[in-house]
C-alpha cells in the first residue's frame, strides 16, 4: 500500500490530486481498476488540502447512461446547505465514471472504491476538479466522502470502511477533542476542517 507523505508542500498536494485524475482514467479505460482505486491512503488535512470543492449537501438525484463519448457515467445532483471550500453554488451535478443500477445494454460497470449515491442521503463531501472528460469524484474516492446520520435531533458523522483511517486521522490531530467510536458530531467535523484551512492558509 503507498502511504502519502503528511507534509503540507503544495507538491503533495498536486500529486494526490494527479493520483485521483490517474485513477478515473485507469477507469475510464477499464483496466485493472479494482485493485487500483484502493491503493492510496489519505488522512483529513490531505484530503481538505486536495480538495477543489467541498460542502455540506444532499442527493436530489441520481442519473445513470453512458455520456457522449460512450462512456457508463452517472450524474449526481447535489443541494449544497454550507459550503466548506471552493465556490460552489445551492446546487451541483456531477459526472461520476461507472454505474451501480444497469444501462440500456444491461451491463453494470462499477468499480471497488468509487462511491455510491442514493437519493435523500445527507453527507460532507470533498470533490476533485473536472477531468478533461467532466469526470469528477471525491478525493481519494470513497475515502473523501462522509454520511451524515440523524440522532434524536443530531447530525453525526457516519464512519465508513472506506473513511475511517480519515476519521482517525482526527484522533491523532486532536486527541482530547476527538473520541472516534463509528459516529462524531458533525459540528466536532466541521471545526477541525475549519483548523485545517486556517493552518492551509484559505480564508
Amino acid at each position: 500500500m503507498i502511504r502519502m507523505p503528511r507534509g503540507r508542500h503544495p507538491i503533495h498536494h498536486a500529486i494526490i490530486r494527479l493520483v485521483t485524475s490517474a485513477m478515473l482514467v485507469v477507469l475510464a479505460w477499464g483496466a485493472t481498476a479494482a485493485r487500483a482505486t484502493m491503493t492510496v491512503r489519505l488522512d483529513l488535512p490531505q484530503i481538505v488540502a486536495a480538495a477543489d470543492r467541498a460542502f455540506v449537501g444532499r442527493v436530489v438525484s441520481v442519473h445513470s447512461d453512458r455520456d457522449q463519448a460512450g462512456l457508463p457515467s452517472t450524474w449526481v445532483t447535489f443541494a449544497v446547505d454550507q459550503v466548506i471550500k471552493g465556490t460552489v453554488g445551492s446546487g451541483l451535478t456531477i459526472k461520476q465514471f461507472g454505474t451501480t443500477t444497469p444501462l440500456s445494454d444491461g451491463k453494470i460497470v462499477h468499480f471497488a472504491g468509487l462511491p455510491t449515491y442514493t437519493s435523500g442521503e445527507e453527507m460532507v463531501i470533498f470533490l476533485s476538479g473536472e477531468s478533461t472528460a467532466g469526470f469528477c469524484s471525491p478525493i481519494g474516492l470513497a475515502q473523501g466522502k462522509f454520511p451524515i446520520v440523524r440522532r434524536a435531533g443530531h447530525a453525526m458523522m457516519v464512519g465508513t470502511a472506506e473513511n475511517l483511517g480519515v476519521l482517525h486521522s482526527m484522533r491523532r490531530l486532536q486527541p482530547t477533542r476527538t473520541q472516534l467510536s463509528g459516529e462524531i458530531p458533525l459540528n466536532t467535523f466541521l471545526e477541525q476542517v475549519a483548523e485545517i484551512l486556517t493552518q492551509q492558509g484559505h480564508p
